[in-house]
């Protein structure tokens, strides 16, 4: 008998200690397979005929010195073109005396990134990126990029020492050089200049965009639960639980994009730039706002039609980040995000200028998670 009840003891521990574990420990966090870009990449142009075209080019032909004299018509007669071979790459200068006037130089595939920092400009028909430097409210340069591969570009720009750095007037340089390089090597204006597909062009990002994809429409199924999961598996999903919260807040020029993890609404301009997610895979809202390494400031909770969630900035003020539950938990695993940051504006290199978001901005970010929460996330959790 004792030795029964010695036996029942224990297991009736071991169901003890089992439903403990069942309480105690967490599921483990689910798992989706990363999204992957599905849309075909175009080609570049054929690198070796590239090369070719631009080792027959004469650099020093595409300064115009009929524009240089229309500009600087006392100086034009002393002005020298002084061309050159560095690294296998052609230049050619402008010179008058010790003053670099303008140079044309070919420009190697670390330049590629103006095609994101510029504005995209019309040189007679041949694509361009323009960015014009400022120093204390000042123009200080300019430089234009006239793409002539994926990788390969040339670049019209006006000396250190030049005595005028007005934009306008590297322009005409840039179009009357642009006229005289072969046609099938520069791009119309609204050629496919880059790796990048549709309005993954306007995402400010170091990627070449084999990482981006335009967002397709895709359905949001019902419950917090259900859109946290899609959204996890496909960036597009979380594209349209925010997309028309966003047009209607910041307007139809912002168009999303997928990429592994997040979906991002672009401008053509680069002032603003907003990435949002609904996932299971995010941490919970509530390890944002406690924030163990102090990397933001400003930290605050807010209710979002009925949801708990929190708000916070970095430091410089650049970026606002909002992370919500829709279980009505900060604790609670996966969130519904918005984070809007501000950038340089496309063909404006302002060292001196104020990078803190505008207060408008944060309060259409505020309006637009408003919007999603009551339009996704009002229903039984």
């Amino acid at each position: 008998m004792k030795f029964r009840r010695v036996i029942l003891s224990a297991v009736l521990l071991g169901l003890v200690a089992a439903c403990t574990d069942s309480v105690d420990t967490a599921p483990p966090p689910p798992q989706f397979p990363k999204w992957q870009p599905k849309q075909p990449r175009p080609a570049d142009r054929d690198e070796q005929a590239v090369d070719r075209a631009l080792a027959a080019t004469d650099f020093c032909a595409l300064i115009d010195r009929a524009t240089y004299a229309l500009h600087q018509p006392l100086d034009a007669a002393l002005a020298i073109t002084r061309p050159e071979v560095k690294g296998g790459r052609k230049r050619c200068a402008l010179v008058r005396g010790d003053i670099e006037v303008l140079d044309v130089q070919d420009v190697d595939p670390a330049h590629t990134a103006l095609r994101n920092d510029g504005a995209v400009v019309d040189l007679g028909g041949v694509k361009a990126y323009q960015v014009e430097t400022r120093r204390e409210g000042s123009v200080d340069g300019c430089a234009i990029t006239v793409p002539v591969s994926f990788q390969r570009a040339v670049k019209f720009e006006l000396g250190i020492l030049s005595r005028s750095k007005d934009c306008g007037l590297l322009r005409d340089f840039a179009t009357a050089g642009a006229a005289k390089l072969p046609r099938d090597l520069v791009y119309p204006p609204d050629g496919q200049d880059s790796a990048r597909v549709g309005a993954c062009a306007n995402w400010v990002s170091t990627s070449k965009g084999e990482t981006c994809d335009p967002a397709v429409e895709a359905q949001v199924p019902a419950g917090a639960e259900m859109i946290l999961a899609a959204g996890a598996a496909d960036p597009n999903v979380e594209c349209a639980v925010f997309r028309d919260a966003v047009a209607k807040a910041f307007g139809p020029e912002f168009e999303p994009i997928a990429t592994p993890g997040a979906c991002y609404f672009v401008e053509p301009r680069h002032r603003v730039q907003i990435e949002v997610g609904a996932t299971a895979n995010g941490g919970p809202p509530g390890e944002w706002h406690a924030d163990p390494n102090g990397t933001f400031k400003d930290h605050r909770r807010h209710s979002f039609s009925g949801n708990p969630g929190v708000t916070l900035r970095n430091k410089g003020e650049s970026d606002f980040l909002m992370y919500v539950s829709p279980f009505g938990n900060l604790g609670s695993r996966g969130h519904v995000r918005l984070l809007i940051s501000s950038q340089r504006e496309r063909g404006i290199d302002d060292w001196t200028r104020s990078r803190a978001l505008p207060a408008v901005e944060v309060a259409k970010a505020h309006a637009v998670m408003e919007l999603v929460m009551v339009t996704h996330f009002r229903g039984p959790r």
